[in-house]
């Protein structure tokens, strides 16, 4: 993306110091100016409040406010850049795993990535991406989820199925989705351009290994910092499906 691509337009203090944080997490380009200016009316894409947007082009606007949603901004300003109006094909992929990768791809571009560190922070990601783009597509979506782990898989499943129906649910072999030094994010990329196979009534449940109740302890030390642990009975618990990770992560507080 070139520099004038991107403009924040807004007198709003909070909004622009928002703004501006995010899309240097992103590592986007932008310009910040006055409506108006010369930079703004060179831009391909404003960002702004909904005072101050009267009069602009809706398909160069994206609307932010004080309670800025990250999500919904940067999707809506991907879209406007790649001129996407009305996607054909909405695709989250997940790369399961002590870190979650998560991925959405719109029309074959990857319009926003996030690291979770929990299952259940990794399904309200995805729920959140979906809502955002809810009403410009009127598709249907499509998650996959990766199998290199039964475990953190098994996990995500069991969180996103009480949310969305299971039709949209795909699993994925991992095999070559991961190299050496690539990154949660990228695997979760290479899943979600993946063909998977649907999700079965018992893909959720999987044989407990001695491993798993370790991995399990481990993957709560990591999400508290050290600050909680768990007892075999209650991995065990977890594990067979018969108590959620949230739980186990309440009980241990």
């Amino acid at each position: 993306m070139t520099r004038s691509e991107v403009a924040i337009a807004t007198r709003n203090p909070k909004t622009l110091y928002l703004v501006m944080e995010v899309l240097k997490d992103i590592d986007l380009d932008f310009v910040v100016c006055e409506l108006g200016g010369a930079e703004c009316q060179a831009a391909k894409v404003i960002i702004t409040t909904s005072d101050e947007a009267k009069g602009l082009d809706p398909k160069r606007v994206v609307i932010v406010e004080d309670n800025l949603d990250e999500d919904s901004m940067v999707i809506a300003l991907m879209l406007h850049l790649l001129d996407i109006e009305k996607p054909t094909s909405l695709v989250v992929g997940v790369d399961p795993g002590m870190r979650f990768g998560l991925a959405l791809v719109i029309d074959g571009n990857v319009i926003r990535t996030r690291i979770s560190s929990s299952p259940g922070k990794a399904a309200q990601f995805t729920l959140r991406w979906l809502a955002a783009v809810n009403d410009s597509f009127s598709q249907q979506p499509v998650i996959r989820v990766g199998t290199g782990s039964s475990m953190f898989a098994a996990f995500f499943l069991r969180e996103i199925i009480l949310h969305v129906d299971r039709t949209l649910l795909e699993l994925v072999n991992e095999e070559n989705t991961t190299t050496v030094g690539e990154s949660d994010k990228s695997s979760a990329i290479l899943i979600a351009m993946r063909q998977g196979r649907p999700v079965k009534e018992l893909d959720d449940i999987f044989e407990i290994r001695e491993s798993h109740v370790q991995s399990l302890k481990h993957l709560v030390l990591d999400i508290t910092n050290g600050n909680r642990r768990v007892s075999t009975a209650d991995a065990q618990a977890v594990l067979q499906g018969d108590k959620s990770l949230e739980w186990l992560l309440d009980a241990t507080g």
